[in-house]
């Protein structure tokens, strides 16, 4: 049974969600790569929702950016995760105008090389298998992540992978959150 799981946010089952739609002056930075953003980012960073899929807000939005809902990062913070770099963003309702300010744009600092490839089922467009690799089954070598308790996979970058002990922080406090085990997630 692994402790890390792969962090998703689905939204309610029977209720539509927002989407994200445009990303007004989106930065031309990586904020996939693990790494600290040196440039300067114009904040905050303006949001819109998609028009054509309107519904619930979500805690966590991932469309090019990362998004992360205020409540979200506060029990992150209260579980000792300290390896992201925040960014003011709005979140703008197209439809109602409504500006939603308690959203920030995340770049999540590390990558961890700890997919056990052996017994992964993938497919790799680069050997090493870095950064896109698409995966059937994912299968975690938890010895390669040392101490981190939230990160993206270094095979995979769209992977975002949490520690047992911050899924179930999060489980308490932020509704709509999904926690794959790695051997049932395919991205």
């Amino acid at each position: 049974m692994s402790n890390y799981f792969v962090l998703e946010c689905y939204g309610p089952e029977d209720e539509d969600r927002a989407a994200i739609g445009e990303i007004i002056d989106e930065p031309e930075v990586s904020w996939n790569l693990g790494r600290q953003i040196s440039d300067k980012v114009k904040t905050p960073i303006e949001v819109h929702l998609d028009p054509d899929e309107p519904g619930v807000l979500l805690p966590m939005f991932e469309r090019n950016v990362l998004l992360m809902r205020d409540d979200m990062l506060a029990v992150l913070r209260a579980c000792g995760v300290d390896n992201l770099q925040l960014f003011d963003a709005v979140v703008v309702d197209p439809a109602t105008s409504k500006r939603h300010t308690n959203y920030k744009v995340v770049n999540i600092i590390g990558l961890v090389a700890c997919a056990d490839l052996k017994k992964s089922v993938y497919t790799a467009y680069r050997d090493p298998p870095m950064l896109d690799t698409d995966f059937d089954v994912l299968a975690i070598d938890e010895s390669k992540i040392a101490d981190v308790s939230f990160f993206r996979l270094a095979e995979c970058v769209s992977a975002k992978l949490v520690h047992r002990r911050v899924k179930e922080a999060l489980e308490k406090s932020v509704p709509m959150l999904n926690f794959v085990p790695p051997e049932e997630w395919s991205g």
